[in-house]
């Protein structure tokens, strides 16, 4: 009886660290407010709600640029930002891309 038991257990508790692992390490996507970036570290903490403080490991490359307070989206999996993207307040322009480039005027037929 104890064997079976003791079996039973290793199979429950397997099944939650499979469970678990697979949780952890799901596809998101999260939007929130930077509240701390260290690229030294590789670390980036987003808020993102009243209640949902996370931390998040990532490439230097990806916080290059970012700042406190910055508004963010970011696509992760598990505890590692896979991509992060600054979102742009209304109103405000983008640092890069965007912009009309000026071309030359054209000459109009004149109407007779």
């Amino acid at each position: 009886m104890f064997r079976t038991l003791r079996k039973t257990l290793i199979v429950a508790l397997t099944g939650l660290f499979v469970i678990s692992a697979v949780a952890l390490a799901a596809d998101s996507t999260l939007s929130g407010t930077v509240q701390n970036v260290d690229p030294q570290q590789g670390r980036i903490t987003v808020r993102a709600g009243e209640d949902n403080v996370v931390e998040l490991r990532a490439p230097a490359e990806l916080l290059i640029g970012l700042q406190d307070g910055d508004a963010v989206e970011v696509k992760r999996s598990g505890q590692q930002a896979t991509f992060i993207k600054r979102q742009q307040e209304s109103g405000q322009r983008p640092d890069t891309g965007g912009a009309l480039q000026l071309q030359p005027p054209v000459e109009m037929p004149k109407s007779r």
